[in-house]
Protein backbone atom coordinates (compact mmCIF):
# COMPACT_ATOMS: atom_id res chain seq x y z
CA UNK A 1 0.00 0.00 0.00
CA UNK A 2 2.89 2.38 0.65
CA UNK A 3 5.15 3.72 -2.07
CA UNK A 4 7.98 1.22 -1.99
CA UNK A 5 11.64 2.15 -2.00
CA UNK A 6 12.64 -1.51 -1.96
CA UNK A 7 15.07 -2.35 -4.66
CA UNK A 8 16.92 0.92 -4.53
CA UNK A 9 17.69 0.69 -0.85
CA UNK A 10 20.56 -1.69 -1.44
CA UNK A 11 24.15 -0.75 -1.25
CA UNK A 12 24.38 -4.06 0.43
CA UNK A 13 24.15 -7.58 -0.81
CA UNK A 14 26.46 -6.56 -3.54
CA UNK A 15 28.72 -9.24 -2.19
CA UNK A 16 26.06 -11.77 -3.01
CA UNK A 17 25.47 -10.25 -6.41
CA UNK A 18 29.11 -10.55 -7.38
CA UNK A 19 29.52 -14.01 -5.84
CA UNK A 20 26.40 -15.16 -7.64
CA UNK A 21 28.01 -14.59 -11.00
CA UNK A 22 26.74 -11.17 -12.01
CA UNK A 23 28.65 -9.82 -15.01
CA UNK A 24 31.43 -7.58 -13.74
CA UNK A 25 32.04 -5.70 -17.00
CA UNK A 26 28.46 -4.35 -17.38
CA UNK A 27 28.46 -3.39 -13.70
CA UNK A 28 31.70 -1.48 -14.18
CA UNK A 29 30.38 0.38 -17.21
CA UNK A 30 27.27 1.71 -15.53
CA UNK A 31 27.21 5.37 -14.71
CA UNK A 32 27.19 6.48 -11.11
CA UNK A 33 30.35 7.41 -9.25
CA UNK A 34 30.73 9.70 -6.26
CA UNK A 35 32.63 12.83 -7.32
CA UNK A 36 33.38 16.37 -6.18
CA UNK A 37 30.80 18.80 -7.56
CA UNK A 38 29.66 22.39 -7.68
CA UNK A 39 26.40 23.48 -6.12
CA UNK A 40 23.46 24.03 -8.45
CA UNK A 41 21.50 25.94 -5.79
CA UNK A 42 21.21 29.70 -5.45
CA UNK A 43 24.15 31.08 -3.52
CA UNK A 44 23.57 32.08 0.09
CA UNK A 45 26.45 34.01 1.70
CA UNK A 46 27.43 32.77 5.12
CA UNK A 47 27.31 34.92 8.22
CA UNK A 48 30.37 37.15 8.42
CA UNK A 49 32.76 37.27 11.33
CA UNK A 50 33.95 34.78 13.90
CA UNK A 51 31.92 31.91 15.27
CA UNK A 52 29.88 32.84 18.35
CA UNK A 53 31.34 31.47 21.57
CA UNK A 54 28.04 29.88 22.52
CA UNK A 55 24.52 29.18 21.24
CA UNK A 56 21.37 27.51 22.49
CA UNK A 57 21.42 25.10 19.55
CA UNK A 58 24.00 24.19 16.92
CA UNK A 59 22.72 22.56 13.75
CA UNK A 60 25.03 20.44 11.63
CA UNK A 61 24.08 20.65 7.95
CA UNK A 62 22.61 23.34 5.70
CA UNK A 63 20.12 21.33 3.68
CA UNK A 64 16.33 21.28 3.91
CA UNK A 65 16.25 19.54 7.31
CA UNK A 66 18.92 21.74 8.85
CA UNK A 67 17.56 25.05 7.60
CA UNK A 68 13.94 24.33 8.54
CA UNK A 69 15.01 23.01 11.95
CA UNK A 70 16.89 26.28 12.46
CA UNK A 71 13.83 28.33 11.54
CA UNK A 72 11.59 26.32 13.89
CA UNK A 73 13.99 26.70 16.79
CA UNK A 74 14.69 30.39 16.20
CA UNK A 75 10.97 31.10 16.09
CA UNK A 76 10.79 29.56 19.58
CA UNK A 77 13.23 32.17 20.85
CA UNK A 78 16.45 30.16 20.80
CA UNK A 79 19.81 31.35 19.54
CA UNK A 80 20.70 29.09 16.60
CA UNK A 81 23.90 28.48 14.66
CA UNK A 82 23.99 26.40 11.46
CA UNK A 83 27.36 24.93 10.46
CA UNK A 84 27.60 23.72 6.86
CA UNK A 85 30.78 22.09 5.52
CA UNK A 86 30.18 23.49 2.03
CA UNK A 87 27.39 25.69 0.67
CA UNK A 88 23.68 25.81 1.50
CA UNK A 89 21.72 23.08 -0.35
CA UNK A 90 24.78 22.16 -2.40
CA UNK A 91 24.21 18.41 -2.19
CA UNK A 92 20.88 16.53 -2.23
CA UNK A 93 18.69 19.45 -1.13
CA UNK A 94 19.65 21.26 -4.34
CA UNK A 95 19.36 18.15 -6.52
CA UNK A 96 16.09 16.49 -5.49
CA UNK A 97 13.10 15.72 -7.70
CA UNK A 98 11.11 17.76 -5.17
CA UNK A 99 7.56 16.70 -5.68
CA UNK A 100 5.50 17.45 -2.54
CA UNK A 101 3.14 14.49 -2.23
CA UNK A 102 1.48 12.04 0.14
CA UNK A 103 -0.08 9.71 -2.48
CA UNK A 104 0.08 6.03 -1.48
CA UNK A 105 2.63 6.65 1.26
CA UNK A 106 2.86 4.17 4.13
CA UNK A 107 0.95 4.68 7.40
CA UNK A 108 4.19 5.59 9.19
CA UNK A 109 5.22 8.45 6.92
CA UNK A 110 1.81 9.63 5.72
CA UNK A 111 1.44 12.11 8.63
CA UNK A 112 4.83 13.64 7.78
CA UNK A 113 3.76 14.11 4.18
CA UNK A 114 0.21 15.29 4.79
CA UNK A 115 1.27 17.82 7.41
CA UNK A 116 4.31 18.76 5.33
CA UNK A 117 2.07 19.60 2.37
CA UNK A 118 -0.05 21.86 4.56
CA UNK A 119 3.02 23.70 5.84
CA UNK A 120 4.38 24.15 2.32
CA UNK A 121 1.11 25.69 1.14
CA UNK A 122 1.57 28.51 3.64
CA UNK A 123 5.34 28.82 3.31
CA UNK A 124 5.64 31.67 0.79
CA UNK A 125 3.22 33.83 2.74
CA UNK A 126 4.89 32.99 6.03
CA UNK A 127 8.39 34.05 4.98
CA UNK A 128 7.33 36.82 2.59
CA UNK A 129 9.33 35.38 -0.32
CA UNK A 130 8.88 33.00 -3.22
CA UNK A 131 10.44 29.62 -2.45
CA UNK A 132 9.17 28.41 -5.87
CA UNK A 133 6.54 26.26 -4.14
CA UNK A 134 3.39 25.76 -6.19
CA UNK A 135 0.28 23.67 -5.50
CA UNK A 136 -0.19 22.06 -8.87
CA UNK A 137 -1.89 18.66 -8.65
CA UNK A 138 -0.42 15.28 -9.48
CA UNK A 139 -1.76 12.57 -11.81
CA UNK A 140 -0.65 8.96 -11.41
CA UNK A 141 -2.23 6.67 -13.99
CA UNK A 142 -3.69 3.36 -12.79
CA UNK A 143 -2.75 0.41 -15.00
CA UNK A 144 -4.50 -2.57 -13.40
CA UNK A 145 -7.47 -3.70 -11.32
CA UNK A 146 -5.11 -4.62 -8.49
CA UNK A 147 -3.62 -1.13 -8.49
CA UNK A 148 -7.12 0.37 -8.49
CA UNK A 149 -7.97 -1.64 -5.37
CA UNK A 150 -4.78 -0.48 -3.68
CA UNK A 151 -5.59 3.16 -4.42
CA UNK A 152 -9.20 2.80 -3.26
CA UNK A 153 -8.10 1.16 -0.02
CA UNK A 154 -5.46 3.83 0.58
CA UNK A 155 -7.97 6.65 0.06
CA UNK A 156 -10.40 5.00 2.46
CA UNK A 157 -7.69 4.43 5.09
CA UNK A 158 -6.65 8.10 5.00
CA UNK A 159 -10.06 9.71 4.61
CA UNK A 160 -9.66 11.61 7.91
CA UNK A 161 -6.00 12.68 7.84
CA UNK A 162 -6.09 15.34 10.55
CA UNK A 163 -4.10 18.57 10.86
CA UNK A 164 -7.17 20.54 9.80
CA UNK A 165 -6.74 19.50 6.18
CA UNK A 166 -8.66 17.00 4.06
CA UNK A 167 -7.13 14.31 1.89
CA UNK A 168 -7.97 15.91 -1.49
CA UNK A 169 -7.08 12.76 -3.41
CA UNK A 170 -9.54 11.01 -5.72
CA UNK A 171 -9.79 8.81 -8.78
CA UNK A 172 -10.39 10.62 -12.07
CA UNK A 173 -11.32 9.44 -15.54
CA UNK A 174 -12.85 10.57 -18.83
CA UNK A 175 -12.59 14.21 -19.84
CA UNK A 176 -10.99 15.28 -16.56
CA UNK A 177 -8.16 12.79 -17.02
CA UNK A 178 -7.78 13.66 -20.70
CA UNK A 179 -7.45 17.35 -19.80
CA UNK A 180 -4.71 16.55 -17.30
CA UNK A 181 -2.84 14.46 -19.92
CA UNK A 182 -3.40 16.37 -23.19
CA UNK A 183 -2.48 14.47 -26.36
CA UNK A 184 -1.36 11.35 -24.45
CA UNK A 185 -0.79 8.51 -26.90
CA UNK A 186 -1.84 5.85 -24.38
CA UNK A 187 -5.57 5.64 -23.66
CA UNK A 188 -5.36 5.92 -19.91
CA UNK A 189 -8.70 5.07 -18.32
CA UNK A 190 -8.16 5.89 -14.64
CA UNK A 191 -5.74 7.81 -12.49
CA UNK A 192 -5.23 8.86 -8.93
CA UNK A 193 -5.36 12.66 -8.72
CA UNK A 194 -3.76 14.35 -5.71
CA UNK A 195 -5.22 17.80 -6.05
CA UNK A 196 -3.16 19.40 -3.28
CA UNK A 197 0.22 17.98 -4.24
CA UNK A 198 2.91 20.53 -4.88
CA UNK A 199 6.29 21.27 -6.31
CA UNK A 200 9.46 23.00 -5.09
CA UNK A 201 12.40 23.71 -7.33
CA UNK A 202 15.36 22.41 -5.29
CA UNK A 203 17.82 24.97 -6.60
CA UNK A 204 15.57 27.71 -5.18
CA UNK A 205 13.60 26.39 -2.19
CA UNK A 206 16.22 25.87 0.51
CA UNK A 207 18.33 28.93 -0.37
CA UNK A 208 15.29 31.20 -0.08
CA UNK A 209 14.43 29.59 3.27
CA UNK A 210 18.05 30.07 4.40
CA UNK A 211 17.89 33.76 3.56
CA UNK A 212 14.73 34.02 5.66
CA UNK A 213 16.46 32.15 8.50
CA UNK A 214 19.27 34.70 8.47
CA UNK A 215 16.75 37.55 8.48
CA UNK A 216 15.22 36.32 11.74
CA UNK A 217 18.57 35.92 13.45
CA UNK A 218 19.87 32.45 12.59
CA UNK A 219 23.64 32.52 12.09
CA UNK A 220 24.75 30.38 9.14
CA UNK A 221 28.42 29.55 8.73
CA UNK A 222 29.36 27.95 5.44
CA UNK A 223 32.66 26.19 4.71
CA UNK A 224 32.58 25.34 8.41
CA UNK A 225 32.74 21.57 8.88
CA UNK A 226 31.84 20.15 12.27
CA UNK A 227 34.43 17.66 13.45
CA UNK A 228 32.57 16.36 16.46
CA UNK A 229 30.80 16.94 19.75
CA UNK A 230 32.33 17.16 23.22
CA UNK A 231 30.60 16.25 26.47
CA UNK A 232 31.04 17.14 30.12
CA UNK A 233 29.35 15.33 32.99
CA UNK A 234 27.49 13.11 30.53
CA UNK A 235 25.95 16.06 28.69
CA UNK A 236 26.79 17.89 25.47
CA UNK A 237 29.08 20.83 26.18
CA UNK A 238 30.66 21.92 22.88
CA UNK A 239 30.50 21.51 19.13
CA UNK A 240 33.98 21.44 17.60
CA UNK A 241 34.33 22.85 14.10
CA UNK A 242 37.29 23.48 11.85
CA UNK A 243 36.99 27.17 12.80
CA UNK A 244 36.74 26.70 16.54
CA UNK A 245 34.33 25.51 19.22
CA UNK A 246 30.83 26.63 20.18
CA UNK A 247 29.50 26.01 23.68
CA UNK A 248 26.02 24.51 23.59
CA UNK A 249 23.81 21.95 25.28
CA UNK A 250 21.71 21.10 22.22
CA UNK A 251 22.70 19.84 18.78
CA UNK A 252 20.74 18.82 15.68
CA UNK A 253 22.46 16.52 13.20
CA UNK A 254 20.97 17.06 9.74
CA UNK A 255 23.96 15.82 7.79
CA UNK A 256 22.23 13.92 4.99
CA UNK A 257 24.49 11.32 3.40
CA UNK A 258 27.28 12.19 5.88
CA UNK A 259 25.27 11.46 9.03
CA UNK A 260 26.33 7.81 9.25
CA UNK A 261 30.01 8.71 9.06
CA UNK A 262 29.66 11.50 11.64
CA UNK A 263 27.81 9.35 14.18
CA UNK A 264 30.12 6.40 13.58
CA UNK A 265 32.99 8.45 14.96
CA UNK A 266 30.86 8.95 18.08
CA UNK A 267 30.17 5.24 18.49
CA UNK A 268 26.57 5.32 17.24
CA UNK A 269 25.52 3.21 14.26
CA UNK A 270 23.12 4.68 11.70
CA UNK A 271 22.22 1.84 9.29
CA UNK A 272 21.98 3.88 6.09
CA UNK A 273 23.40 3.29 2.60
CA UNK A 274 23.98 5.70 -0.27
CA UNK A 275 22.01 5.27 -3.49
CA UNK A 276 22.57 7.26 -6.68
CA UNK A 277 19.99 8.67 -9.07
CA UNK A 278 19.87 11.03 -12.04
CA UNK A 279 17.78 14.11 -12.79
CA UNK A 280 17.34 16.60 -15.62
CA UNK A 281 15.42 19.70 -16.66
CA UNK A 282 13.94 20.14 -20.12
CA UNK A 283 12.37 23.19 -21.72
CA UNK A 284 8.62 23.71 -21.62
CA UNK A 285 6.53 23.57 -24.79
CA UNK A 286 3.01 24.74 -25.76
CA UNK A 287 0.30 22.26 -24.91
CA UNK A 288 2.36 20.30 -22.39
CA UNK A 289 0.63 18.70 -19.39
CA UNK A 290 0.60 20.88 -16.32
CA UNK A 291 1.66 19.94 -12.82
CA UNK A 292 3.11 16.62 -11.78
CA UNK A 293 2.71 13.45 -13.88
CA UNK A 294 3.60 9.85 -13.06
CA UNK A 295 2.82 7.16 -15.64
CA UNK A 296 3.44 3.43 -15.16
CA UNK A 297 5.17 3.18 -18.54
CA UNK A 298 8.19 4.87 -16.99
CA UNK A 299 7.39 8.56 -17.47
CA UNK A 300 7.82 10.93 -14.55
CA UNK A 301 7.96 14.72 -14.76
CA UNK A 302 7.18 17.82 -12.73
CA UNK A 303 6.53 21.34 -13.97
CA UNK A 304 8.83 23.92 -12.40
CA UNK A 305 7.97 27.51 -11.51
CA UNK A 306 9.89 28.84 -14.53
CA UNK A 307 7.99 26.63 -17.00
CA UNK A 308 10.73 24.04 -17.45
CA UNK A 309 10.12 20.40 -16.52
CA UNK A 310 12.07 18.25 -14.06
CA UNK A 311 12.27 14.74 -15.51
CA UNK A 312 13.35 11.72 -13.49
CA UNK A 313 14.04 8.21 -14.84
CA UNK A 314 13.53 6.72 -11.34
CA UNK A 315 16.24 4.14 -11.87
CA UNK A 316 18.67 3.86 -9.00
CA UNK A 317 22.27 2.76 -8.70
CA UNK A 318 23.68 1.03 -5.66
CA UNK A 319 27.43 1.50 -5.78
CA UNK A 320 29.30 -1.33 -4.08
CA UNK A 321 31.28 0.10 -1.16
CA UNK A 322 32.66 -1.06 2.19
CA UNK A 323 29.31 -0.51 3.88
CA UNK A 324 27.72 -2.82 1.31
CA UNK A 325 29.36 -5.71 3.12
CA UNK A 326 28.95 -4.33 6.64
CA UNK A 327 25.21 -3.69 6.28
CA UNK A 328 24.26 -6.34 3.74
CA UNK A 329 22.35 -8.63 6.14
CA UNK A 330 20.21 -5.75 7.41
CA UNK A 331 19.06 -4.91 3.88
CA UNK A 332 18.87 -8.41 2.45
CA UNK A 333 15.12 -8.77 3.03
CA UNK A 334 14.57 -6.01 0.46
CA UNK A 335 16.09 -8.03 -2.37
CA UNK A 336 12.70 -9.51 -3.20
CA UNK A 337 11.73 -6.66 -5.50
CA UNK A 338 9.89 -3.37 -5.57
CA UNK A 339 8.51 -0.70 -7.80
CA UNK A 340 11.78 1.06 -8.56
CA UNK A 341 14.55 -0.51 -10.68
CA UNK A 342 17.96 -0.93 -9.13
CA UNK A 343 21.30 -1.39 -10.83
CA UNK A 344 24.53 -2.32 -9.08
CA UNK A 345 27.75 -0.48 -9.81
CA UNK A 346 31.21 -1.95 -9.28
CA UNK A 347 33.82 0.74 -9.71
CA UNK A 348 36.18 3.19 -8.00
CA UNK A 349 33.72 3.88 -5.15
CA UNK A 350 34.64 0.51 -3.62
CA UNK A 351 38.36 1.35 -3.46
CA UNK A 352 37.67 4.91 -2.32
CA UNK A 353 35.36 3.75 0.48
CA UNK A 354 38.23 1.82 2.08
CA UNK A 355 40.45 4.91 1.88
CA UNK A 356 38.04 7.28 3.64
CA UNK A 357 38.70 7.77 7.34
CA UNK A 358 35.98 6.48 9.64
CA UNK A 359 37.45 7.76 12.90
CA UNK A 360 39.43 10.86 13.86
CA UNK A 361 40.36 13.10 16.74
CA UNK A 362 38.71 16.48 17.00
CA UNK A 363 41.97 18.30 16.29
CA UNK A 364 42.40 16.45 12.97
CA UNK A 365 41.18 17.28 9.47
CA UNK A 366 38.07 15.21 8.74
CA UNK A 367 36.50 13.84 5.56
CA UNK A 368 33.95 16.66 5.80
CA UNK A 369 36.71 19.17 5.12
CA UNK A 370 38.13 17.12 2.28
CA UNK A 371 34.78 16.64 0.53
CA UNK A 372 32.91 19.96 0.69
CA UNK A 373 30.36 19.06 -1.96
CA UNK A 374 29.90 15.64 -3.54
CA UNK A 375 27.32 13.98 -5.73
CA UNK A 376 27.04 11.07 -8.12
CA UNK A 377 27.68 11.38 -11.83
CA UNK A 378 24.45 11.23 -13.82
CA UNK A 379 23.48 8.31 -16.02
CA UNK A 380 22.90 9.88 -19.45
CA UNK A 381 21.53 6.66 -20.93
CA UNK A 382 18.76 6.61 -18.31
CA UNK A 383 18.04 10.29 -18.85
CA UNK A 384 17.92 9.90 -22.63
CA UNK A 385 15.55 6.96 -22.31
CA UNK A 386 13.01 8.68 -20.05
CA UNK A 387 13.04 11.79 -22.26
CA UNK A 388 12.44 9.61 -25.33
CA UNK A 389 9.50 7.91 -23.58
CA UNK A 390 8.13 11.31 -22.59
CA UNK A 391 8.27 12.55 -26.20
CA UNK A 392 6.67 9.36 -27.52
CA UNK A 393 3.77 9.64 -25.04
CA UNK A 394 3.35 13.40 -25.49
CA UNK A 395 4.52 14.38 -29.03
CA UNK A 396 4.42 18.06 -28.11
CA UNK A 397 7.67 17.48 -26.21
CA UNK A 398 9.48 16.78 -29.51
CA UNK A 399 10.23 20.51 -29.53
CA UNK A 400 11.64 20.37 -25.99
CA UNK A 401 15.37 20.43 -25.28
CA UNK A 402 17.54 19.38 -22.38
CA UNK A 403 18.44 22.38 -20.21
CA UNK A 404 20.49 20.72 -17.49
CA UNK A 405 21.43 17.30 -16.13
CA UNK A 406 22.83 16.22 -12.77
CA UNK A 407 23.36 13.32 -10.41
CA UNK A 408 22.12 13.00 -6.86
CA UNK A 409 22.57 10.82 -3.77
CA UNK A 410 20.17 9.76 -1.02
CA UNK A 411 20.95 7.65 2.04
CA UNK A 412 17.94 5.67 3.29
CA UNK A 413 17.49 3.15 6.09
CA UNK A 414 16.61 -0.49 5.52
CA UNK A 415 13.04 0.02 6.77
CA UNK A 416 12.50 2.94 4.39
CA UNK A 417 11.72 5.40 7.21
CA UNK A 418 13.65 8.54 8.21
CA UNK A 419 15.50 8.99 11.47
CA UNK A 420 14.04 11.76 13.64
CA UNK A 421 15.27 10.89 17.07
CA UNK A 422 16.97 11.76 20.32
CA UNK A 423 20.18 9.86 21.04
CA UNK A 424 20.19 8.21 24.45
CA UNK A 425 24.00 8.10 24.57
CA UNK A 426 24.17 11.87 24.01
CA UNK A 427 21.37 13.76 25.80
CA UNK A 428 20.66 16.99 23.92
CA UNK A 429 21.45 15.52 20.48
CA UNK A 430 18.62 15.06 17.97
CA UNK A 431 19.12 13.44 14.57
CA UNK A 432 17.01 14.52 11.59
CA UNK A 433 18.23 12.57 8.57
CA UNK A 434 17.89 9.53 6.28
CA UNK A 435 14.86 10.70 4.33
CA UNK A 436 14.37 10.06 0.62
CA UNK A 437 11.43 12.48 0.67
CA UNK A 438 13.33 15.42 2.12
CA UNK A 439 11.39 18.25 0.50
CA UNK A 440 7.98 16.82 1.41
CA UNK A 441 8.89 15.71 4.92
CA UNK A 442 11.17 18.63 5.80
CA UNK A 443 8.60 21.02 7.29
CA UNK A 444 7.06 18.34 9.51
CA UNK A 445 10.26 16.51 10.49
CA UNK A 446 11.89 19.81 11.42
CA UNK A 447 8.97 20.77 13.63
CA UNK A 448 9.27 17.41 15.37
CA UNK A 449 12.99 18.07 15.78
CA UNK A 450 12.29 21.42 17.41
CA UNK A 451 9.73 19.77 19.70
CA UNK A 452 12.32 17.20 20.83
CA UNK A 453 14.97 19.85 21.43
CA UNK A 454 12.61 22.04 23.48
CA UNK A 455 10.94 19.20 25.37
CA UNK A 456 7.49 19.79 23.93
CA UNK A 457 5.06 17.05 22.89
CA UNK A 458 5.91 16.33 19.24
CA UNK A 459 3.35 17.41 16.67
CA UNK A 460 3.63 13.87 15.24
CA UNK A 461 4.59 10.84 17.33
CA UNK A 462 8.23 10.14 16.31
CA UNK A 463 8.36 6.59 17.72
CA UNK A 464 8.46 5.02 14.25
CA UNK A 465 11.50 7.18 13.42
CA UNK A 466 13.44 6.53 16.62
CA UNK A 467 16.98 5.14 16.70
CA UNK A 468 15.73 2.58 19.22
CA UNK A 469 13.93 0.71 16.43
CA UNK A 470 17.27 -0.54 15.16
CA UNK A 471 18.01 -2.22 18.49
CA UNK A 472 15.31 -4.82 17.97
Amino acid sequence: MGISRRKFLLGMGAAGVVAGGAAVVPMARREGTLVAAKSRALFVPGTEGALPKEADVVIIGGGIQGVLSAINLRERGMSVVVCEKGEIAAEQSGRAYSQIISYKTSPEIFPLHHYGKKLWRGMNEKIGADTSYRTQGRVEAIASEKELEIVQDWIKLNSNPGFGSGLNTRIIQGAELANRLPNAQTEWQLAGFEEDSGSVDPETGVPVLARYAKSIGVKIFTHCAVRGIETAGGKISDVVTEKGSIKTSSVVLAGGIWSRLFMGNMGVDLPTLNVYLSQQRVSGVPGAPKGNVHLPNGIHFREQADGTYAVAPRIFTSSIVKDSFLLGPKFMHLLGGGELPLEFKLGPDLFNSFKMATSWNLDEVTPFEKFRTVTATQNNAHLDAVFDRMKAEFPQFEASEVVERWGAVVSPTFDELPIISEVSKYPGLVINTATVWGMTEGPASSEITADLITGQKPVIDPKAFSLARFDK
